[in-house]
């Protein structure tokens, strides 16, 4: 029998950002996420305590509105979201996306955020990225 610690584990993460997308642009921001984004020391260590019940995909999802932004490339959105997959201890996670990029793209993400990709399906729309151990 698998302990509750297990069992998380083995929970396949999946990012959906072509979803998360369409939710990012409707988010609004309240002042008190403006002012931990100006303290993130606070929202880090108050966060932690807070959202300890949550599951990882959950807080990285609540983390994602926070540090995302449509102003800013995919590329480096994608770079943000697996640096807060890292401080969430994901190791591995499966991140949809509008259409594919290339391999310029990839290749900066991979170097960036200290990750392995892999294109999965035959359009590269969906990638496995598993996260090198720092």
């Amino acid at each position: 029998m698998k302990s509750s610690v297990e069992a998380q584990q083995a929970k396949e993460i999946v990012f959906d950002y072509t979803s998360f997308l369409s939710v990012l642009c409707h988010y609004r921001p309240t002042l008190w996420d403006a002012f931990k984004v100006m303290l993130p020391a606070l929202e880090f260590s108050w966060g932690r305590t807070y959202g300890s019940y949550s599951s990882k995909t959950e807080r990285l999802q609540s983390q994602a509105l926070k540090v995302l932004s449509t102003n800013t490339s995919d590329v480096n959105n994608l770079i943000r979201l697996l640096r807060l997959a890292r401080m969430e201890q994901i190791s591995e996670l499966n991140v949809c996306l509008p259409y594919a990029l290339d391999e310029t793209q990839l290749a900066l993400i991979q170097e960036k955020a200290s990750c392995e990709i892999q294109e999965i399906g035959s359009h590269g729309e969906q990638l496995h990225i598993r996260l090198n151990p720092l």
